[in-house]
């Protein structure tokens, strides 16, 4: 029991000392540099869009869009095959790839 209560004082005594070591690592100046001028670029208008005043909008169309936005959520449209796009339609004309041969100066 007396060597247990020595070791455990001992490792709380260098714990407590490891917190005395002056540390090493400097954090470089420029640290973090690339990650601001990436979100700063990325930034269109960090002040947003200036309220010009109150948007009007009259009862009619007002409506019109609320019956829209219900309508969606009552019968939700028709999923789109992204596969099929532009496959079929009418008066498309096929793909054609320009001929390169015989045009080289060499």
């Amino acid at each position: 029991m007396k060597m247990m209560t020595r070791y455990f004082t001992l490792m709380a005594a260098l714990m407590m000392l490891g917190g005395c070591v002056p540390r090493s690592y400097q954090e470089e100046p420029q640290f973090g540099q690339t990650v601001r001028e990436n979100r700063a670029i990325q930034t269109v208008n960090p002040k947003g869009i200036p309220p010009s005043g109150p948007v009007a909008l009259d009862g009619t169309t007002a409506k019109a869009a609320m019956d829209r936005y219900i309508s969606t959520f009552i019968t939700p449209p028709p999923p789109v095959n992204v596969f099929s796009i532009g496959v079929g339609a009418s008066g498309s004309a096929p793909m054609t790839v320009p001929s390169v041969m015989g045009t080289s100066p060499y």
